[in-house]
């Protein structure tokens, strides 16, 4: 071996481990900022995230994002209000209870723009609106779950009673517990998450929506983080949110590709073997198209939320999702998606 190679070689090994050792000190450098979902596992809903993860969107804007899983938005927005996680992503109508609670967070993004809840029925039922449901019950996931307050919505604006008229119960999330209590005549009706409601159908019963088309008005799940973080710091959130919605348009755009991963790689357990994976991927997608109206992906739609309000403040007792209104004007904020949005190059975003 030569001098002159032997002098090449080392330059080379020493520059090879200064990029080495740059590669360590860039990681170590990365803002760890983790959140909440409502989900309680790795499912397709949280594509963007984690194609923003798979394609390195997070990590060019110099954050480390994690994200955890939590028993549904009641249990996310805890979470978020005590401190334990700094972003969340659950139901509108949680982010409106936890506000009047007493504990002030912003709304920076939407993240579903419909409601991602229903009510079916048999599709041979003799039941063919919510007002025929009187004298029945309606199945659910959960008490708590984040369909309560729209199947409370759809009771109280049929004109009919929780408890004197229409019971609720919980029955499984779509899954064989469900199937039972169909076919038992526990229950007439179930409501739940449209990705559990997929199941009930391929476990031989189809079925059909009685959800008020009123109710499906109401906005989906949205991004929050506590009032202190949007005042300390609104450019890491643009950096998030602006990675976020570039992981959301690549994903959009490469469809195959973003599913093929999420099998694989993302949301295995939840998409691996189930038999309705193709038509869940298909569904995700709509909650992630957002009205004509709407230019810039993530931004909100504030009557949709004042709308849900309203109806969360019907009824008594239990039925009484909200005491009263909240400011809107105060929870809501399209300051950080529109910062997000200045000088972010879409089409690039998209490239395979």
């Amino acid at each position: 071996m030569t001098r002159a190679f032997r002098l090449t070689t080392a330059v080379t090994l020493v520059g090879v481990s200064l990029l080495a050792l740059t590669g360590m000190a860039s990681a170590q450098d990365l803002v760890k900022f983790h959140g909440v979902t409502a989900q309680g596992g790795p499912t397709a809903q949280m594509f963007p995230i984690f194609m923003a993860q798979e394609k390195g969107f997070y990590v060019e804007e110099g954050l480390d994002v994690v994200l955890n899983y939590s028993k549904g938005s009641s249990d996310a927005a805890r979470q978020l209000a005590a401190g334990n996680v700094d972003w969340g992503i659950f139901s509108s109508a949680a982010t409106m209870q936890t506000v009047q609670r007493g504990f002030p967070l912003k709304a920076i993004m939407q993240i579903y723009y419909p409601d991602t809840f229903d009510i079916v029925v048999p599709a041979d039922s003799e039941v063919q609106t919510m007002a025929d449901m009187a004298g029945k019950t309606i199945g659910l996931s959960d008490l708590a779950g984040g369909e309560v307050p729209m199947t409370r919505a759809s009771i109280v604006e049929t004109g009919l009673k929780e408890g004197a008229d229409v019971k609720l119960v919980v029955a499984g999330e779509g899954d064989p517990t469900t199937i039972r209590s169909f076919t038992e005549g526990r229950i007439q009706a179930y409501s739940g998450a449209k990705r559990d409601l997929l199941l009930i159908p391929a476990q031989g019963i189809p079925t059909r929506s009685i959800t008020p088309a009123a109710i499906a008005k109401f906005p989906g799940d949205a991004l929050s983080v506590r009032l202190e973080t949007f005042e300390k710091d609104p450019e890491l959130l643009a950096k998030f949110v602006r990675a976020t919605i570039k992981g959301w348009a690549w994903g959009m755009a490469n469809s195959d590709a973003s599913f093929e991963l999420l099998k694989t790689k993302y949301a295995a357990a939840s998409l691996g073997d189930n038999p309705v994976a193709p038509e869940f991927w298909e569904l995700v997608k709509t909650y992630y198209t957002a009205p004509e109206s709407v230019t810039q992906h993530g931004t909100f739609m504030p009557d949709a939320w004042a709308f849900y309000m309203d109806y969360l403040q019907l009824g008594e007792g239990e039925q009484q999702a909200l005491a009263g209104p909240v400011d809107l004007a105060t929870v809501l904020t399209d300051d950080i998606v529109i910062k997000a949005w200045d000088g972010l190059d879409i089409e690039a975003a998209k490239a395979p």
